[in-house]
């Protein structure tokens, strides 16, 4: 049985003749009569009822008919996003942390939009990881890269993490120095930077400082250190373009590398591939507040 046999006998019940078939699919009345007999040879069945101006369909006919619908539907969705894909549409599904999405997707958007009017982003704002491999998502900007054979990581950048305060708490309190926190309060993410040696650093830095919030919330970090709360460990990227806080030394107290990621499966895809040039591209275009070396008030 040949697909294309199919599609003679979706014709016919659509227009209810040869003729009708003929005109809908552009070919002689008797080319429609021929492909319908090789496909009632091919199943071993009578499927049209020919009469003298009308074709009646047989049970067996409208079985096939109802199937015959189902694939067409499904070839035309496979040819829509083909076809999308190949003028760069469609939706692309990325994992970022709120800071990320905020910092660097959204105020950059317009970038992609102009570049390509039929990409939709979709961003998926959270601090778990999701599977890449189980199509959680498209794509992932993580300090954390994912894990997997079948995935493609990538270092598009790092991210620096320094100590800010609003410059009433330090009127009141004065700065810390590193090692000594005493008479401070501490605000941290709720697993620190990271596990490990990082972790420690954290922890030797803010020696004697009182833990007062741990969030995985950059924002509600921020917010609590502009209110005057204490001292919070932020990206530079937030803390330095914040005009209510002021860095709290002038080393940066740790660098993360960025990690965009996505599936193999997705290499060949022209709106995955341009949406992590433009990914790539925005880290770079912010490389000095990512890094915490951009000159104060840009």
């Amino acid at each position: 049985m040949r697909w294309d046999d199919l599609r003679y006998l979706l014709s016919v019940a659509r227009q209810g003749s040869l003729a009708g078939a003929a005109r809908e699919l552009r070919v002689d009345a008797t080319t429609v009569g021929r492909r319908l007999t090789a496909l009632e040879k091919a199943l071993g069945t009578r499927l049209v009822l020919r009469g003298s101006r009308t074709l009646g369909l047989t049970e067996d006919a409208e079985a096939v008919v109802a199937r015959a619908r189902e694939m067409e539907d499904s070839l035309r969705s496979l040819h829509d996003a083909v076809s999308a894909e190949a003028r760069v549409e469609g939706t692309v599904r990325i994992s970022a942390t709120e800071h990320l999405a905020q910092a660097l997707f959204a105020a950059h958007l317009g970038i992609l939009h102009a570049r390509h009017p039929g990409l939709n982003v979709e961003l998926l704002v959270g601090t778990e990881l999701v599977d890449l491999q189980r199509g959680d998502a498209d794509m992932a900007l993580r300090l954390i890269p994912p894990r997997g054979d079948a995935l493609v990581v990538r270092k598009v950048g790092e991210m620096a993490f320094a100590m800010y305060a609003s410059r009433g708490y330090l009127r009141r309190h004065g700065a810390p120095r590193p090692g000594d926190f005493k008479g401070h309060t501490v605000l941290v993410y709720r697993m620190g930077l990271t596990s490990g040696e990082e972790s420690e650093e954290l922890k030797r830095v803010t020696a004697g400082g009182r833990r007062l919030l741990q969030s995985n919330s950059t924002s509600a970090l921020r917010e609590a250190a502009a209110a005057g709360l204490g001292v919070a460990v932020l990206p530079c990227l937030t803390g330095g373009r914040d005009v209510r806080l002021t860095r709290v030394g002038a080393e940066v107290l740790a660098k993360r590398p960025l990690w965009l990621t996505f599936h193999k499966d997705l290499q060949r895809s022209l709106r995955v591939r341009a949406t992590a040039e433009w990914v790539a591209e925005v880290c770079k275009r912010e490389k000095a507040g990512l890094s915490g070396t951009e000159p104060r008030g840009r």
